[in-house]
């Protein structure tokens, strides 16, 4: 539905091996088709989510020509690590391609970071 309303979204879902949620991806098609007349800087990071449903929100924002943060993409995953940052980058280098322009910011956390080397090498 939501892709149908939005052209150009980009949304998965994954689960494990007993269909119990393990990750999401969403990318609005509006954002998509807008990186490209935005620096080609992208700042990402987490934070852990209290409510009654744990888990971990990402983010990856850019920013645009005033300055202004630009939200690209959100994730929601089961636990900040390696594996789910390595899944969510790998989506996002999806949508929002690879060049050597491209520069990423994070908080230097060692599954970032690891995550970083594996999806764009």
């Amino acid at each position: 539905m939501l892709e149908k309303l939005n052209p150009g979204t980009v949304t998965h879902i994954e689960v494990d091996g007993e269909s119990r949620f393990k990750y999401l991806f969403l990318a609005f098609g509006v954002a998509i088709r807008g990186f490209r007349y935005m620096r080609k800087v992208v700042g990402i990071d987490g934070t852990f989510l209290k409510g009654q449903y744990r888990g971990v929100l990402l983010i990856a924002t850019a920013q645009d020509g005033n300055g202004q943060c630009y939200p690209l993409a959100w994730g929601i995953v089961d636990s900040e690590n390696e594996d789910a940052w390595t899944w969510f980058l790998t989506q996002l280098k999806e949508v929002i391609g690879d060049t050597d322009e491209l520069a990423l910011i994070s908080d230097r956390a060692p599954s970032i970071k690891k995550a970083i080397s594996i999806v764009f090498e």
